[in-house]
């Protein structure tokens, strides 16, 4: 559950600081106001990748920190994160060239570590996410999820990786001599390449903080000098002019609050002098250190180019390179009975794909009567929907020999057919609402986002599709972007998204609505005029009249 949310200088959003409720969070506003911002800083928070264009025009970086309700955490993971009284604070920052640096409980973490976590806090349904829905592999994935096979695709991925790895080691024996011998000064070489630069986890993160100030060290030096001696300057100035009012003061006592302010103003400049004097002296200017910092920095450019996108993947490839090397070094099975060893290999997998798919089979029928009476409650009057997983022991790869489809039809006498060739737009996102259901039940994440789940929706449905959502939020924090007031009306809190203009630059702001707020807000909803008739009203009165019901 997300607890606080702060964002400084992300794309349309100045500065913003939202607390959010436990239960259906709705976000309105017109088009184009930034409602979708808000969803895009959360997602940037917990691992998406940017780049420089998220920056607000002008500011030297964006922020977004948010607090979250953290105690559906594995073990792991809490212990990791040192994560106390079940809360947790995520924050990254981008600069304008799309770096960007993260941490988690203050210490820094790298992008796929805040992916990881983030898998755990949130769940995203975002406008276009649908489309994803129309790919096997995420219908495969999501009924993994759904029938919390975790465990099964990991041991089929293991033993796969055995299999594939006994072949390698086959296919090596064929080698000649000199072509082994090649191949294993490769992956020596690429080895001790990653090993010798000594990586560590965060340590990228760290350095990328640290170097703008090493650069920079001598004009932070005597900028930092000259604001000291302006601070020292005007803390004199404050001394006298505060002996100037004690003295007025004890003439006229009326000038006491002025004694007051004056005092705290002088003593504010004394604290802040010192503190400017201290930063002085921190900054310095080591050549041997610019160096070093330039060095590391320059080497994990050159190992990500070579070896992966981020140093968790360079990391990764390290182990890769060390088992394939391993194998060619040790290599003194003879072929038959590697021949052996891997028959027995193909053997395991077969048998633990065929378990999977049994499993599989088994969470298929739920999931598709799950899924089928949402989608009825979701004003489907004659849908069918079923979830195929068709098994082929000749096609079995890390994630075992299962194809999924999911199929549809929503008119009588049609046959059920593949969902990416029936469903219309509208009908996909009651799909996916409907599935997202069926999942929130069998997973513990604590908060769903929906960014216009009730696209291409008429009113009726978008009552259904509001009375779903309200449900939902009845076990789950559910953060919900509407157009229609139908769904609106089912908030338990509303926040309204309106865009403005700061020093020519466009800004986003958003309030919470209290309820005469939130009457005006889903009467302007149903009219599209920014003042609401008499009638307007009256209507919204009695959508959040038959909401409450």
């Amino acid at each position: 559950m997300l607890k606080k949310l702060s964002i400084k200088n992300f794309a349309v959003i100045d500065a913003l600081d939202l607390e959010p409720g436990p239960g259906l969070n709705i976000f309105t506003g017109e088009t184009g106001a930034g409602k979708s911002i808000i969803i895009s800083a959360l997602g940037f928070l917990l691992g998406e990748r940017s780049g420089a264009d998220i920056l607000r025009p002008g500011a030297a970086s964006a922020e977004v920190e948010g607090e979250f309700l953290a105690d559906n955490l594995p073990p792991a993971l809490a212990e990791r994160w040192a994560v106390k009284s079940k809360t947790l604070k995520v924050r990254r920052q981008a600069d304008p060239k799309g770096r960007t640096r993260a941490s988690i409980n203050g210490a820094p973490a790298a992008l796929a570590q805040l992916s990881e976590i983030g898998g755990y806090l949130v769940d995203f349904h975002g406008q276009n996410e649908h489309q994803s829905l129309l790919k096997p592999e995420t219908q495969r994935d999501l009924l993994d999820r759904y029938g919390r096979l975790e465990k099964e695709v990991r041991a089929v991925a293991e033993a796969w990786a055995a299999a594939r790895a006994l072949e390698e080691s086959l296919n090596a024996v064929s080698m000649s001599e000199d072509e082994r011998a090649r191949l294993l000064d490769l992956y020596k070489f690429q080895l001790s390449e990653i090993e010798a630069a000594g990586l560590k986890p965060g340590e990228e993160e760290e350095l990328e903080a640290l170097w703008p100030r090493l650069k920079n060290s001598e004009k932070l030096f005597t900028l930092s000098g000259e604001a000291h001696a302006l601070a020292d300057d005007a803390s004199g100035a404050a001394e006298k002019a505060l002996e100037r009012l004690k003295a007025l003061a004890a003439i006229d006592p009326t000038a006491e609050p002025l004694v007051t302010r004056m005092n705290s103003a002088a003593i504010e400049l004394r604290d802040l002098t010192g503190e400017l004097r201290a930063y002085g002296k921190g900054v310095h200017s080591d050549p041997g250190e610019v160096d070093r910092v330039l060095g590391r920095l320059e080497k994990f450019k050159t190992l990500k180019k070579k070896y992966g996108v981020d140093i968790p993947a360079v990391l990764a490839r390290a182990g890769e390179l060390r088992a394939k090397a391993d194998a060619l070094d040790g290599l003194t099975l003879d072929r038959s009975e590697l021949e052996q060893k891997l028959a027995a290999a193909r053997a395991k997998l077969e048998k633990l794909a065929l378990a999977l798919h049994d499993r599989r089979e088994a969470a298929a029928k739920k999931l598709s009567a799950e899924i089928l009476k949402e989608a009825q409650g979701l004003g489907f009057k004659e849908v069918r929907f079923a979830v195929d997983a068709a098994y082929d022991e000749n096609a079995i790869a890390s994630f075992g020999g299962d194809s999924v489809e999911y199929l549809f039809t929503a008119n009588p006498g049609y046959p059920l057919r593949p969902l990416r060739y029936t469903a219309s737009g509208g009908e996909m996102a009651r799909i996916m609402l409907a599935l997202k259901t069926a999942l929130s039940k069998a997973d513990h994440i604590g908060a769903q986002v929906f960014d216009e789940v009730d696209a291409g929706v008429g009113a009726v449905t978008g009552r259904l599709v509001g009375e779903k959502l309200a449900r939902l939020a009845a076990d789950k924090q559910i953060f919900c972007i509407t157009h229609l007031p139908q769904v609106a009306a089912f908030g338990s809190a509303h926040f309204f998204v309106e865009k403005d203009v700061k020093a020519g630059v466009a800004a986003a702001a958003v309030r919470r609505l209290d309820e005469p707020a939130r009457e005006l807000e889903i009467a302007r909803m149903l009219g599209g005029k920014k003042q609401s008739t008499d009638l307007g009203l009256k209507h919204a009165r009695e959508l959040l009249a038959e909401s409450r019901k």
